[in-house]
């Protein structure tokens, strides 16, 4: 296993990075947690979305201020390349294709009845939009604003310093903290109560499971992205509270452990490759 490399004319793209990708995210997120704590929300503000592309942001910064637009546009053809083995292709849609058909049997045997097809995937925060817009705002934002910063450009950074396994769980470290503002305004997460120590570990459990795949996908983030899009659509739909967001969160637990488990096998300092940051090239998991 390899990690992505690029000539670095100047450090501290990682500060760059947390910097910039705090700010703007809790910046755009301050006026939503304000006007929550005075008279609380009615609809959640499209600006909740906006803010998903602070990670971008970040990575954007962070590519430039080491390399200049050079450095941005090596950073871009890497992340969104799909010159990757087609098996991510499969593993970016089936995944969450089959976390809906497990969730929906296990409703079936739970409740005596399948879940209403009618509320598939739309959610209060989106009101009045089918599930294949919700699907498309889900892709463009929170799977498209994170990822790229995430997986994009983070754990590539911290795996030219660390083996993959140590840079999933500092990704997750630094995920868990971006949310912080929203446990305060977001009534899904204000909800969770105790229940927040099982998100946070179901977080770095995703964080694994995120990693692997794009190691795999030769450090490109599409199928990542495609993946979290297909999360979130399913797991953040109204009628997915309780038992179909909790099974699909398990499932994803226990498919983050095992790839852990992989990251850790071939802990050992990954070699740099040096074309892999300008090419994409990396050799998968």
């Amino acid at each position: 296993m390899s990690s992505p490399s690029t000539v670095v004319a100047r450090r501290g793209g990682i500060t760059v990075f947390l910097l910039v990708a705090f700010a703007v995210t809790w910046a755009i997120w301050a006026p939503i947690l304000i006007a929550a704590q005075a008279g609380g929300l009615g609809a959640m503000p499209w600006t909740f979305f906006l803010a998903s592309f602070g990670p971008l942001c970040g990575a954007v910064a962070a590519a430039w201020w080491e390399d200049g637009w050079r450095g941005v546009a090596a950073w871009a053809r890497r992340t969104f390349s799909v010159r990757f083995p087609g098996v991510w292709w499969i593993a970016g849609v089936g995944m969450p294709l089959a976390y809906l058909a497990i969730a929906w049997l296990t409703v079936l045997l739970v409740t005596g009845g399948w879940p209403d097809a009618a509320g598939f995937g739309l959610t209060e925060k989106l009101p009045g939009l089918a599930w294949p817009a919700v699907a498309l705002v889900w892709v463009l934002t929170f799977g498209l604003g994170e990822e790229a910063g995430w997986r994009g450009w983070l754990l590539p950074a911290l795996s030219q310093r660390m083996p993959v396994f140590w840079a999933a769980l500092v990704v997750a470290a630094v995920w868990i903290a971006w949310h912080a503002p929203a446990f305060f305004f977001n009534p899904t997460y204000m909800a969770m109560g105790a229940g927040i120590v099982g998100w946070m570990l179901a977080l770095v459990c995703g964080s694994y499971l995120l990693a692997w795949m794009t190691v795999g996908a030769r450090w490109s983030i599409v199928p990542v992205l495609l993946w979290h899009a297909g999360f979130d659509l399913l797991t953040a739909a109204d009628q997915s509270a309780g038992i179909i967001a909790s099974t699909i969160s398990a499932i994803v637990m226990v498919q983050g452990v095992l790839c852990a488990w992989l990251l850790w096998r071939r802990g050992r300092r990954p070699r740099i490759d040096s074309r892999a940051g300008r090419e994409g090239a990396a050799a998968p998991v």
